[in-house]
Order: structure tokens, then C-alpha cells, then sequence
């Protein structure tokens, strides 16, 4: 037995019955540690398949101390009887087993008799417990198979190589034979590429187990042979495809693995003989980006998650998707409301506090850098109760006056971030307040824009800001857009030029610093400064998000609107997610919502117009997402209401209020499909003398999806299989009928054409529903 493949291992699925296993992961919850759990549910799988008949209900052994002491006994014996694994590692899974075992007899009542264990030595009565274990009469099919299958590279080291699929779909021999071609495969091949070899391998095995149909009649050796294989593969390579879309994988990776995986086919199995080389060479199509893509627009990202579960969270499924709409609408301008709200407020009062700062300057006191000791008159000069000489003998001396000891100085020793504050000097947080309203007035606005902002050019000429006839405009460059489009002039209103001449205030020190200091980022727009020190910040965005009084700000409660709903909670939520590309995110999304035009969003996001054909069909990526996965949920609700409208598990079954099924129903519910359908088109016969303009057809229009298959499945199965004495209800007749209407429509081979709807069909077909469920909704 190889104890780490087992639960890979998918016939120990079925070794014990549901009732039995389901009550096993309950008593190892209540007596096994977490990480041991499962390798110990694995292990006693793996006893009861090697010694059962598979389904082992354990009725015998649950209600009688001697049987269960017996199966105990031996099951320490069979997993001492593994060479593969330390004495180390087989007492701990014999300790775990112990433990599972003394609360089943607690439980039941029962009585267990002591096994001593030893980590060093094979105690006495485990060496009693071997001997019982081996004379039972194991199946050695079922005990290689408890081995797995493994390979060796050039270097000597073995691999896992994962061939339960094959092994439960074509037997042993089939199996044994493709292990030996790849064992002897593996031995050319170095570790670092045979493990990507095995992996692709792997995924192409669950191909063929999926696509192969027992029903055609055609063996799995014959789908393999020349005359098969290729078209075999193909459909393999469509179903995988279907299956990789759906995870919404990378289409191009997924092509550049098929070509690998078709390689390692023919190197292992062609070329060395074990299968023949098909007749036409194997379908490998490449893969080419779509030219003409649908029109995207930069909005700093796709929504995350935090993002999409505050915009799309707990809307209801029973109203009608334009009151969705205005919902998330509502949502997504409360919280830029209240951000912006809260950055008025603080914008305010770096306003004020720079008014203030002027008047201490012009009427405090200046202390002299030297010369002060001992001077009466010097003593409490400074600090935070003389602001006004604090800030007017800052001022007077500038950034870093002082080799040493400059806070101490200035009164604030063991202080400086309330000397910041004092001084109104910018900082990562009221840098967060500027530019956020400033991206907010102008989603145009980037981060990198920002970022390569320069009030001045080398020349010393100022450039960043300027006055153009009668407008203000705020120049800076996208690297993105060329060199010939890379300048973007933004034209500012009230709002922003009032904050673009406070920031070119509120960064002049910093400025002047660093132009005495020889520092060419004098010219740059966004700079921070201490009373120590000034920079250029490094890495503009990692600057803002370290805005700890910012977001203190953001969850401020005395800071927060009064005629606004928002809570505290919402304020934690909304400062986790806030940045200036999150803001940007916002502000299209809220243009979109409020013009339901991509042609506005692209001009508030500073991109060029796009075709006005493409633009009307496409909605922002997180709106579409969350419309998909909702319509599909209405469509799946309306079918469950249908079908067990009598039902007392109806409500359950959608998770609806009693008060919400009427609304739902009329917003999105199904009506009975007609009467007088007969599996197909009807068609009303003319005479030649009737005009061809009287023929009418019944029709009906089916939106295909695979989740609409399995279900179309399942009916078609209960309701053929239905024993005499059962009643189904009324609109499962209706049902029934478009079941069998869309299934032998696509398995007759009218649609052979349509990869999307035969890989759609393969996948419902290999993976249906569970039956019995389907069954309870349909009955009466």
C-alpha cells in the first residue's frame, strides 16, 4: 500500500457505504486532530476495500463487542503489515485508528479491548494483530492496486504517476500496459522535465476516460488504433477545452499544453510501438488572439473582490435588474460620498491651518539657532502652547536648520508628527486627501501620472500648472499612450485648481529644500517633507496606502456625514479598499451607471473615442459578471419553483420568503411550455393555391447551457424510470417533452457541426445529477 496516493484513489470511494463513512468523518471530528484526519479515513478505506465487497455498512461490528474487536485487531495488523513506512509513522496512524475506534465503542456502547503500540518496537500485540490480519484471504488485484503506480527518472527518483482514471474506466491489463510504457519512458528523461511530462499526461488520460462511450461499442484499444485515435483525440481536445474555459483558464496556454501533451503521446506510446501512428497527423491547432477584440477600457484594474462584494452583495434575485441596477448605483455613490466628504473636510482644515500658519508667521517671535543659552527669555519660547513662534521660527530657518536636536529646538522633542501637523506640511496622508479629490474631479487622472507630475521643467520654467486664456490646466504625461500622445493636459475646475495651487503651497518648503540641497525632484509636483527632511516619494502609490492618519480619517465617526447612513462598518470596508486606481474603478463605474454609455466613461477616463457599434453592446466587466451569474441563478429558481410549486420544500429549496415567491415570479418567472408540443416543428400544410405567407409554426427558442442539459437529463431519466403507483406534477409532462426534444435533437446528429453545443452535451453527459434529489422536486 502507498499510503500518500490514497486519496487519489477514487474505488476507496466506494468501499464504505455513505451512512457508514458519514458517521466515521463525524467520530473523527470528535477524536482525531485535523491534519491526522483524513490520512486515517484513508487508511481504514483502504482496509475495508482489501478485505470487503465494497459498500461495507459495518452492522455487524457496530453492535457487537467481539466482531468489533476482531475488525480492530486486525486493521492494526494490516497497517503494521506496511514495509513502505516507518515504525514511526505506522504507530501514529495505529494511535489515530486507536482513538477513532475507543470513541465508536463509547458511542455505541460497546467494549474495546486495549492494543498496546510502541513508536520503537512491533509490541506483542501487534505482532498478534499481523498474524491475524494475514490470514485473512486478501485479493492481490485490490493490494496493487492499493500501490499505485510509479516511475523513475534518469536520475534515480521516483514519481507518483496518477493512473486511477484509467485504471476504473479500462481495467488492470489496459492500465498495466500503459504504466510500462511510461516507466520505460521515464527512465530517459531528466526529473525537471518528467514532472511537467506526467502532468499533461495526467490531463489527457482524464480526457480519454471522459470522452470514451462504452455504448458505441469500441473498445479503448480500438479508439486508440490508427484508424481511430485521431478523431478520438480530437473530441478529447474539445472536451478539455470546454472544460479549461470554463475554469477560466488562458485559451493560448491551454493550445501550447495540448501541442506538448501530443509530443509526449507520440514519444512514449507511438514511437516505442505500444499504439500505431494514426493515418492523418493529430489536430493541433494554434491558437491567435481575436484581432478586434471588444472595446476595455483602463480603469486601474479589474474590480476586486472586497470591491465586488460591496457593490454586489445581497441583492435581492426577486426584483426586476434595473432596481439591481439602482441599487448598486445607490451603493457605489454612498461610499464616493463619503470619501469625498471626508477629504473636503480635511482639505478644509489644511486651508485653514495654512491661513493660520501665515498669520504665526508674520506675528510670532523667531528664535535665534545659537546664542540662546541661558537666556530667560528663550525659556517655553517654543512648543505646542507657542505655536505662533513654533511656526514662525520654522519658517524663518527652513527644513533641517539644525544638524542636531532640531525637534528639541523647535519644542516638539519625541513629537514630530504632531509638529508636522502643526507646520502643515505634506505627508503621505494629506497627499491622499489632495490627490483623491483631485482624481475624483478627474478620473482622467493615473496614478503614473501623477507620479511623473513636474511643476517645473529644467529650465526652471513652471509647466505642471498654467493658465491657457481663461482656463487652468494640469499638464503631466502617460507613458502608455506613445511618445507622441504621452503629454495629457487636464483642464481643471474650481474644485481643482483651488487643490493643485494648495498643493504647489503645500510642498514649497519641501521645494526650496531640496533645490538648496542639489536634488533635481525640486521640479517634481508631489513631494513630502518632515521638519528633517524632503523627498520625492520612491513609489508613489506605496506612499499613499501607508496613510495611516488617512485612513484613520476615512473611520472617523465625527467625521462622517450626518445625513448620510454610512456606519462604521462601511467605513472600515470603504477605507480597506480605497486607492487612487480603486477611486478611478469608482468613477468610471459610476459614470457608466449614470449614462449606461461607454462612450462617457471613455471620455472621463481620458481614452480615445471607440466604435459607437461596439460600444453599445458592452458593459463593464463587473457588471456583466455579476448580471451572468445572477440571471443564471433567476433561470435555475424559476425552473425549482415551477417544478415544486405543490411542494412543502419549495421555499427551502430557492431560499425565498413566502412574501417574496409572488414578486419574484412576476419579475422572472417561466410560463408552461404549449400544449400541443410534439417534439418538434409543427407546420400547417398549404394547398398550391395558398400563399406561402399562411404557413405558421409553433417554435419555441432554447438557450443551451450545460447546467440545462444535466437537468434536461435528469428528468428525461426519472420520469423513464418512474415505478407505476407515482404521480408527477403537472408541469414535469412539459418538461419531459423538451427533454426528449432537445436530447434527440442533439444526439441525432443534426448539430455535429457546433463544437460548443456537442462539448456542451459530452460534459453533461459525463458528469450528471444526482437523481434521487431531482426525483423528490418532480413528485407529488
Amino acid at each position: 500500500m502507498n499510503v500518500r496516493i490514497l486519496n487519489e484513489l477514487s474505488l476507496l470511494k466506494t468501499a464504505l457505504s455513505a451512512e457508514y463513512a458519514n458517521y466515521l468523518t463525524l467520530a473523527a471530528e470528535s477524536s482525531v486532530p485535523p491534519k491526522q484526519r483524513q490520512s486515517a479515513l484513508n487508511i481504514y478505506a483502504a482496509y475495508c476495500y482489501v478485505v470487503g465487497q465494497g459498500n461495507y455498512r459495518a452492522l455487524e461490528i457496530l453492535n457487537d463487542s467481539s466482531s468489533l474487536n476482531t475488525h480492530f485487531q486486525s486493521l492494526i495488523g494490516f497497517v503494521y503489515s506496511r514495509d513502505d513506512i516507518t515504525i514511526k509513522r505506522r504507530y501514529d496512524l495505529g494511535h489515530q485508528l486507536k482513538a477513532l475506534f475507543s470513541y465508536i465503542a463509547q458511542d455505541k456502547r460497546l467494549t474495546l479491548n486495549e492494543v498496546k503500540l510502541s513508536y520503537n518496537k512491533i509490541t506483542v500485540d501487534v505482532s498478534s494483530s499481523i498474524t491475524q490480519f494475514r490470514k485473512l484471504n486478501i485479493d492481490k488485484t485490490k493490494a496493487d492496486y492499493l500501490n499505485g503506480w510509479q516511475v523513475v527518472s534518469k536520475e534515480g527518483k521516483e514519481y507518483e504517476v496518477y493512473l486511477d482514471t484509467l485504471y476504473v474506466n479500462f481495467g488492470e491489463a489496459f492500465t498495466n500496459k500503459i504504466h510500462l510504457a511510461l516507466k520505460n519512458y521515464s527512465f530517459t528523461h531528466k526529473s525537471l522535465s518528467l514532472v511537467q511530462v506526467l502532468i499533461d499526461l495526467r490531463r489527457l488520460f482524464v480526457g480519454i476516460s471522459i470522452v470514451y462511450n462504452e455504448k458505441a461499442g469500441l473498445t479503448i484499444e480500438t479508439l486508440l488504433s490508427r484508424n481511430h485515435v485521431q478523431l478520438f483525440f480530437h473530441k478529447v481536445f474539445k472536451v478539455l477545452f470546454v472544460r479549461s474555459q470554463a475554469a477560466q483558464n488562458c485559451p493560448k496556454s491551454f493550445h501550447t499544453k495540448w501541442r506538448n501533451t501530443i509530443n509526449y503521446y507520440t514519444e512514449c506510446f507511438i514511437n516505442t510501438g505500444v499504439f500505431a501512428e494514426p493515418h492523418k497527423p493529430f489536430i493541433v491547432p494554434g491558437w491567435k488572439d481575436p484581432k478586434d477584440a471588444a472595446p476595455t477600457f483602463s480603469i486601474g484594474g479589474n474590480a476586486t473582490h472586497p470591491e465586488s462584494l460591496r457593490w454586489f452583495a445581497n441583492i435581492p434575485l426577486r426584483i426586476k435588474d434595473e432596481e439591481a441596477v439602482s441599487i448598486i448605483q445607490q451603493r457605489v455613490e454612498r461610499d464616493m460620498a463619503h470619501i469625498r466628504h471626508v477629504c473636503l473636510l480635511k482639505f478644509e482644515d489644511l486651508l485653514e491651518r495654512e491661513d493660520r500658519n501665515k498669520v504665526f508667521q508674520s506675528k510670532g517671535l523667531v528664535k535665534p539657532l545659537s546664542g540662546t543659552l541661558g537666556y530667560i527669555q528663550y525659556i517655553n519660547f517654543v512648543g505646542a502652547d507657542k505655536l505662533d513662534n513654533t511656526v514662525a521660527t520654522f519658517y524663518a530657518h527652513g527644513i533641517a536648520a539644525k544638524d542636531a536636536a532640531y525637534l528639541s529646538f523647535l519644542g516638539f522633542h519625541g513629537n514630530a508628527s504632531q509638529l508636522n501637523t502643526e507646520l502643515n506640511l505634506p505627508t503621505c496622508s494629506t497627499l491622499n486627501v489632495l490627490l483623491t479629490l483631485l482624481v475624483m474631479e478627474h478620473p482622467r487622472i493615473t496614478p503614473s501620472w501623477l507620479a511623473k507630475w513636474d511643476l517645473f521643467d529644467v529650465n526652471g520654467n513652471q509647466v505642471g500648472f498654467k493658465q491657457v486664456g481663461n482656463q487652468h490646466i494640469a499638464v503631466s504625461c502617460k507613458s502608455r499612450k506613445g511618445a507622441i500622445n504621452a503629454q495629457q493636459e487636464v483642464v481643471l475646475n474650481e474644485l481643482s485648481k483651488s487643490i493643485v495651487e494648495f498643493l504647489i503651497q503645500h510642498t514649497r518648503m519641501s521645494r526650496e529644500y531640496l533645490k538648496l540641497q542639489g536634488d533635481v525632484n525640486w521640479r517634481k509636483m508631489i513631494l513630502t517633507a518632515t521638519s528633517t527632511n524632503a523627498i520625492r516619494p520612491s513609489s508613489l502609490n506605496t506612499t499613499l496606502l501607508s496613510a495611516i492618519d488617512f485612513y484613520d480619517w476615512l473611520q472617523d465617526k465625527s467625521l462622517f456625514d450626518k445625513s448620510s447612513d454610512i456606519t462604521l462598518k462601511d467605513a472600515k470596508a470603504i477605507s480597506d479598499i480605497h486607492s487612487l486606481r480603486s477611486i478611478r474603478r469608482h468613477r468610471g463605474f459610476q459614470t457608466y451607471l449614470e449614462t449606461r454609455s461607454m462612450d462617457a466613461v471613455a471620455e472621463v477616463l481620458g481614452h480615445e473615442k471607440k466604435e459607437a457599434n461596439l460600444l453599445t453592446s458592452y458593459l463593464p466587466k463587473p457588471l456583466m459578471d455579476f448580471f451572468n451569474a445572477r440571471w443564471i441563478r433567476q433561470f435555475q429558481n424559476a425552473i425549482l419553483l415551477e417544478a415544486m410549486k405543490d411542494s412543502e420544500h419549495r421555499l427551502d429549496a430557492v431560499n425565498m420568503r413566502a412574501q417574496d415567491i409572488e414578486e419574484f415570479l412576476n419579475n422572472h418567472g417561466i410560463s408552461n411550455i404549449p400544449e400541443h408540443f410534439d417534439h418538434g416543428f409543427t407546420q400547417q400544410t398549404t394547398t398550391d393555391s395558398e400563399s406561402s405567407e399562411s404557413l405558421e409554426f409553433d417554435q419555441l427558442t432554447y438557450t443551451i447551457s450545460t447546467s440545462l442539459l444535466q437537468l434536461l437529463m435528469a428528468i428525461r431519466f426519472v420520469v423513464e424510470n418512474r415505478d407505476d403507483e407515482e404521480s408527477f406534477l403537472d408541469i414535469v409532462a412539459h418538461w419531459y417533452q423538451s427533454a426528449v426534444f432537445v436530447l434527440d435533437t442533439l444526439s441525432s446528429g443534426k448539430h455535429s457541426a457546433d463544437d460548443d453545443l456537442i462539448g456542451m452535451l459530452d460534459i453533461a453527459t459525463n458528469n450528471k445529477l444526482d437523481t434521487d434529489s431531482i426525483k423528490g422536486a418532480l413528485l407529488c
